[in-house]
């Protein structure tokens, strides 16, 4: 495959990846291999505290609005890393009382 290639399927999987993140969608963990680690700014781990039955981190009862910036990809060999700069919003309920973040 070209670089070109490979940064274009790159740049889509990580669009998906956010899609069905917003989403609440299942197959978003197609999006990772089965033992990935997953760094945030607010959380690492394992992919099952970031995505699943584990994670606490938003109510599928809201949707997540975000603004998406186009991803920045670095390829070197066969590995790549993706900046993705993003803008997050999200309702969330707090001591009962829905919030907007």
């Amino acid at each position: 495959m070209s670089n070109g290639t490979d940064m274009a399927l790159i740049s889509e999987l990580v669009a998906r990846e956010r899609l069905f993140r917003a989403r609440h969608n299942p197959e978003i963990r197609d999006c990772y291999y089965a033992d990935a680690t997953v760094a945030t700014s607010w959380q690492q781990g394992p992919l099952s505290t970031f995505i699943g039955a584990e994670s606490k981190e938003v109510d599928p009862r809201f949707v997540i609005v975000g603004s998406v910036s186009t991803p920045v990809v670095h390829l070197n060999g066969n590995k790549a890393y993706v900046e993705l700069p993003t803008t997050t919003h999200m309702r969330m309920m707090v001591n009962w009382i829905e919030v907007n973040i």
